[in-house]
């Protein structure tokens, strides 16, 4: 590299490393220290000095692993600097200069370089054999020879960093390189066999195999004729083996394994070609087989060396699945190998056999299998279902802390997915019969009471079996569950049994539904769960009350007159999440009460009324008493939230059948009837109370649809008026859920609609006015703002298209582009901007809304082709070069794998008229950028590939191309993430 640099730019780069380091420096001073870092990694005289800093001795280890950090990157994304071949041979000679230089340390100085190297070999095809060239430098310098070769496939992958745009890498230096693969992977082979004596080297170089396997430069036909395969086994198969060594070889080993694997399952050809290597991991396999058995069965297992070889075997299991299948005889001691595994104390390691199991039983009990597999496998499944009830039980010492508890029960559930399988195998009788067997055991002389000396752990486990396998057994079981419901009576009454116990009943409801018989006593049992004070009882109790209900509900409307006084005395006992549920049971009962009853009985309003009057009479009294004198505490906000919540459980569960029937829909009355207590909640102008109100309308709305289409008169008024007095925005999430729901362009509804949107508005519109400098600070407001308008453009139209205010909506939704917060940000483009654009887009337009004539979309045509269409595309292109909150989320849109921004491009060509016009404003756009590094044939190429896309329609590439912008503007001009 040339030396001519400014020494006085050393000195600054020194200071402000020494700055961003030093535990003196302030948290201002670190962090413009950072930003200055990151400036100078850009600039194009970082070069010199960065390989200046690293051939001066006298800097300190930070200063120098920093040069070297920016060479690397700067070799990834700005080589386009270095223009000539001969600049960039420079920059070469030199990294290999500096390597030796740094031979033998600092060791992540040297890393870095490598990594440098190994760019620069990717970024660099006039170097025409820089395999060659690395092996005749560093041939006594193994270490930084692997290290470099370790990462040289991954450079290949990720050649796209380059900073230079949609250009790809060169094909004929990936051809030398590839070429020079083979003689280079025999030299490893043949250095990682010799020397032992060196662990950490062993494993740097078995590494770098397993890198090149990976990346596929190497082919397992070419690792079939070597010793690669018997030397890790050998490897792993020694008892003094290094660690690291070990489990290097069981990682090059797994990586030959999947990739072998993934040939069988390919054209024939390949599982041809691919089985003399296959034999030899069988041969490896077998031989391994007893190293497993005798290391997990000592006392001190090394928890790592089984981890591994765990690792090693359902790797195994899963690729040769196939072969397994067709010789199990042969092949059966890699199952019984995992079933070891799976059968070991540490729970870390049982894990990672759990998506075989999974695997394995998809396929014994697939339609297209031999039907005698299951008979096959039965016993290994018989031994597995055993294994994973042991592995159930919580510690007989009671010893764990609660987060290692709270640990163990989600480990639980992932075991029951394995259970569910042993019933898919087994059979459901078969796989009830084992916990039922074990609770059996430990009743006196086989009576029906259990031993009341039985820890209750031991009990406790086989009940979570029962429940976690309830998914798969049918509701017509009539020879095991009988037998076991009639055993949870006599269960002692040990709060972690009576909380199991009442779960197994809730998770079988729908089985009880059909036998009915045994209702009477689950009510009795489940209602005994709310008389202790255990929480998690409590909890359990109202989960399975409500399951109950669920599915019984129409059997249990005879208990609502014991049930009443009974929620009457919980209902203030039980926590917020505990009585939603309560509720929520008590409303499936509820709405098979009859709507008109034959009899002359009560009908479902009366007993609405009847649960909702005290909840009705104690926020009326709150509405009426007004705001207390410095506000809101937040006790009454909590209890008038969980009041309005209650209501909203009864009314949104409560779903009775209307066919047929002319009255008006119960809970329509009883939410009209309730009204004007939501009403004069709304005028405390409290933000928490209006949420639980604005939330009860939604949820209303969601469960009964067009039932409480008659609300709308009396309600969205008042959510606008309030909205202008207080500016909440949950007002115009339940706005927008109303005008989704109900809004249409008949002349009633458009109009009612028309009238709230425009209302709101205005208010929204100084909201956003007043925060244009930092739009950030009002997400919330931009978020159901735009919700509300993208609602009403869907719903209505042709009222949305020919308002005054379409102008102005779009105006803010320009003003309100440099949003970042997510949520936000996708309900302005993702909701509005492309619900705008698909009515502008003639194509979309005609598909979407046959009825919308060219003369209703006339005035968003007009918009769209005035300086304001050219001012959004300007917005586009800034947000995506600086301001949009990158995620992977807003690539995928549902089912078109097209990206929001693809759509918006797309359509709003489509509105000016096609392509061309439309590349117009774009080009335009993108000229208007600060981008010094975009050259003409980069724009050009550009150009001529987003033309192709958009006259194609093609959604996925046009949003490709946009997205590569945005990414590529971000890493050359703000940072290197994008």
């Amino acid at each position: 590299m040339a030396a001519n640099h400014n020494s006085q730019s050393q000195n600054d780069v020194v200071n402000a490393i020494t700055a961003l380091y030093d535990s003196a420096s302030s948290a201002t001073q670190r962090s413009e220290a950072d930003a200055w870092l990151r400036a100078f990694q850009k600039s194009t005289h970082a070069w010199a000095i960065a390989d200046a800093l690293l051939r001066d001795a006298a800097f300190s280890l930070d200063v120098s692993l920093f040069a070297a950090q920016t060479l690397r990157q700067k070799i990834r994304y700005d080589c386009d600097q270095l223009i000539s071949p001969a600049t960039r041979f420079a920059l070469r000679d030199s990294l290999l200069a500096l390597l030796l230089k740094f031979r033998n340390g600092p060791r992540a100085v040297t890393k870095q370089l490598c990594l440098a190297l190994a760019a620069i070999s990717v970024h660099l095809p006039e170097w025409k054999d820089p395999i060659a060239t690395l092996f005749e430098v560093f041939h006594s310098d193994w270490p930084i020879l692997v290290t470099i070769l370790a990462a040289m496939p991954y450079e290949f992958e990720d050649a796209t960093t380059d900073s230079s745009f949609f250009n790809d890498l060169d094909k004929g230096a990936e051809d030398s390189l590839k070429r020079a693969y083979e003689p280079t992977y025999k030299s490893l082979t043949r250095y990682h066999t010799g020397d032992a004596s060196n662990p950490d080297l062993q494993k740097h170089t078995l590494d770098c195999i397993r890198v090149w396997i990976e990346s596929g430069d190497v082919s397992l036909d070419k690792v079939a004729g070597t010793s690669l395969v018997p030397r890790c086994i050998t490897l792993i198969g020694s008892p003094a083996q290094d660690d690291v060594v070990f489990e290097t070889a069981v990682d090059v080993l797994c990586e030959i394994i999947r990739r072998s694997g993934s040939r069988l399952s390919g054209k024939r050809a390949d599982s041809i070609t691919v089985m003399p290597l296959v034999e030899t991991m069988y041969s490896g396999l077998v031989a391994l087989a007893p190293v497993l058995n005798a290391t997990i069965s000592t006392d001190d297992a090394d928890d790592e060396r089984v981890r591994n070889l765990c690792r090693l075997f359902v790797n195994a299991g899963e690729s040769y699945l196939s072969l397994i299948l067709v010789n199990v005889e042969a092949w059966g001691s890699v199952v019984e190998s995992i079933l070891a595994c799976t059968s070991f104390k540490e729970l870390e390691i049982v894990a990672i056999t759990f998506q075989f199991w999974q695997i394995l039983t998809d396929e014994v009990t697939g339609s297209a299998t031999d039907p005698r597999l299951k008979s096959i496998f039965a016993d290994v499944y018989r031994r597995l279902n055993t294994v994973m009830i042991q592995h159930l039980h919580y510690p007989l010492d009671n010893t764990w802390t609660a987060a290692e508890r709270d640990e163990f029960r989600e480990f639980r559930h992932n075991m029951g997915d394995v259970l569910k399988a042993c019933v898919l195998v087994l059979g459901q009788e078969e796989a009830l019969a084992r916990p039922y067997s074990i609770l059996k055991e430990f009743t006196i002389n086989n009576g029906g009471t259990l031993d009341a000396s039985v820890p209750w752990q031991r009990i406790e486990a086989p009940l979570f079996a029962l429940r976690t396998i309830g998914r798969n057994i049918s509701d017509h079981e009539n020879t095991v569950l009988p037998a076991i419901m009639g055993m949870l009576p006599q269960l002692p009454a040990h709060p972690r049994v009576r909380y199991s116990a009442i779960l197994v009943i809730g998770r079988y409801a729908s089985w009880t539904k059909l036998h009915p018989e045994f209702i009477p006593y689950q009510m009795t049992f489940i209602s005994k769960g709310f008389e202790g004070n255990d929480t998690e009882t409590l909890s359990a109790a109202s989960q399975a009350l409500k399951f109950l209900c669920d599915e019984c509900g129409d059997r249990l409307v005879g208990y609502l007159e014991q049930l009443h006084p009974f929620y009457m005395s919980i209902v203030k006992v039980l926590d917020r999440l505990d009585r939603s549920e309560v509720i929520t049971a008590l409303a499936h009962v509820i709405k098979h009460v009859p709507v008109q009853p034959l009899d002359g009985g009560s009908d479902m309003l009366q007993v609405l009324q009847l649960f909702c009057l005290p909840i009705a009479q104690r926020l009326h009294v709150i509405g009426q008493r007004g705001v207390p004198v410095g506000g809101f505490g937040k006790d009454l906000q909590v209890e008038v939230a969980d009041l309005v919540d209650q209501f909203t459980a009864f009314v949104y569960n409560a779903q009775p059948k209307m066919d047929g029937l002319t009255v008006q829909h119960p809970c329509l009355v009883l939410f009209r009837e309730m009204w004007p207590v939501f009403d004069s909640l709304l005028q405390l102008k409290d933000g928490k109370v209006c949420n639980s109100v604005c939330r009860c309308i939604v949820k209303c709305v969601e469960a009964h649809q067009e039932h409480f289409k008659a609300i709308g008169p009396e309600v969205l008024p008042r959510l606008a008026s309030a909205y202008e007095v207080t500016q909440y925005s949950s007002l115009l999430w339940a706005a927008a859920r109303c005008v989704k729901k109900f809004g249409t362009d008949e002349s009633s509804d458009g109009a009612l609609m028309h009238t709230l949107v425009e209302t709101v508005s205005r208010t929204a519109f100084t909201i956003v006015q007043k925060s244009a400098s930092n739009v950030n600070n009002v997400s919330d407001t931009i978020e159901d703002f735009f919700l509300l308008i993208s609602a009403f453009a869907n719903a209505c139209p042709a009222h949305y298209l020919q308002s005054p205010m379409l102008n102005t909506w779009f105006e803010c939704g320009i003003a309100c582009i440099p949003i970042q917060q997510f949520d936000a940000w996708m309900a302005l483009f993702s909701d509005y901007f492309r619900s705008t654009l698909e009515l502008a887009s003639p194509f979309q337009r005609a598909r979407l809304y046959p009825y919308v004539t060219v003369a209703i979309a006339e005035p968003l045509t007009r918009l769209l082709h005035s300086p304001m269409g050219e001012q959004f595309m300007q917005g586009v292109i800034l947000g995506l070069a600086a301001t949009f909150p990158y995620r992977e989320d807003i690539s995928q849109e549902e089912a078109s794998g097209a990206s929001t921004v693809g759509c918006i491009v797309q359509f709003f060509c489509d509105a000016l008229g096609g392509p061309k016009e439309g590349l117009r404003v774009l080009g335009a756009a993108v000229l208007g950028m600060t981008d010094p590094t975009f050259k003409e044939k980069d724009r050009e190429e550009f150009a001529t590939k987003l033309n192709t896309a958009l006259e194609k329609r093609d959604l996925y590439r046009v949003d490709v191309l946009m997205h590569d912008y945005g990414v590529k503007y971000r890493r050359r001009n703000h940072n290197r993430k994008g």
